[in-house]
């Protein structure tokens, strides 16, 4: 299965703003405590679906499941099993992935419309949720150790059902990536110049510095750079966006510790976001250093850009978590 690298940043405006973007079907007036329309809530909860969505299909749970099992049984039309194989234990959490697509799908109908987007979720949901069912079954069929007494003969067939339900949902995810990518861009920016407008400059530069990380992902993205091929890189357009990156991180570090601004925004940097920002900027430095001296003794495991994209991942999951949290400590 081919490394997918995706660029949606989830970034949820909206619950930054307003307290309650998890009850939005159960209100009943015009508008909330908060000031916002009902549409504005219920604009906040469809980009909310569908980044959650995002998220779960790219590095997240979702994603997980897929290689969790294609590691150990292979992309092949023939199931791969290892001599030493005993057992197979899938992703936790399967469960919460339906509901998250089957959310994601309910919003599709709904305003604003994301144009090609949406149309793209509708024939992605049906694809997911046929792969999570065969997911769960496989689950069932190792957690019970079948296997053992049919001679893997049912393992077979369910391996065949799941390679050509993923080539039936690869491409329809590749469809949705690109058709949200535009939306997403767009509200990020929206985003970043609502923070800023409104004196907001810890969130402001939260979401700037993973949007920094993210635009370091996206070059090497684009330029087709890998483990085996990072010298090829230019050093000095690394450096630019590494600076940046740092730049940023250092206003975020700056604002959050000012205790007024911390509760001005409803505030707490959790450890979660703070270990994972460091993870980031470290890679991101050992990544310079090989580009400056061209050594890559550094990169002892041959895995130092899979392990900055990981990492970029784990930014995205823990700022989001973040930007839910309004108590300062």
């Amino acid at each position: 299965m081919r490394r997918r690298v995706h660029l949606v940043l989830s970034s949820l405006l909206f619950c930054i703003l307003l307290t309650s973007c998890s009850l939005v079907d159960e209100l009943k007036g015009s508008s909330n405590v908060n000031g916002a329309s009902v549409e504005e809530e219920h604009a906040a909860a469809k980009y909310s679906a569908y980044i959650n969505l995002n998220n779960i299909m790219t590095g997240g749970m979702f994603d997980r499941a897929i290689e969790s099992y294609t590691d150990e049984f292979g992309m092949g039309e023939e199931i791969y099993i290892g001599e030493d194989f005993d057992s197979f234990t899938s992703v936790p959490g399967l469960d919460g992935l339906v509901r998250t697509v089957n959310t994601a799908v309910d919003r599709a109908a709904g305003e604003p419309s994301y144009g090609a987007a949406d149309e793209a979720l509708i024939q992605l949901g049906p694809a997911m949720l046929d792969l999570l069912d065969t997911m769960e079954e496989i689950s069932d069929y190792y957690s019970a150790q079948t296997f053992k007494e049919d001679q893997f003969h049912r393992g077979k067939e369910l391996h065949s059902q799941f390679i050509a339900q993923y080539n039936t949902y690869e491409p329809l995810a590749d469809q949705f990536y690109n058709d949200f990518d535009e939306i997403a861009a767009q509200q990020k920016l929206k985003d970043l110049e609502t923070l800023k407008e409104q004196d907001f400059l810890i969130r402001y530069y939260a979401l700037s510095v993973v949007m920094r990380a993210q635009d370091i992902e996206k070059a090497f993205y684009e330029a087709e750079i890998y483990d085996e091929n990072i010298l090829d890189y230019n050093v000095e357009e690394y450096r630019g966006l590494f600076d940046r990156l740092v730049d940023d991180s250092k206003q975020f570090m700056k604002y959050a510790k000012e205790d007024k601004r911390r509760k001005q925004e409803s505030w707490t940097t959790l450890p979660e976001l703070d270990a994972a920002l460091q993870e980031v900027i470290g890679t991101a430095t050992d990544i310079l250093t090989i580009l400056e001296t061209r050594d890559t003794s550094i990169n002892r495991d041959n895995m130092i850009m899979s392990s900055y994209f990981s990492q970029v991942s784990l930014l995205i999951d823990a700022y989001n978590y973040n930007i839910r949290v309004d108590k300062v400590k």
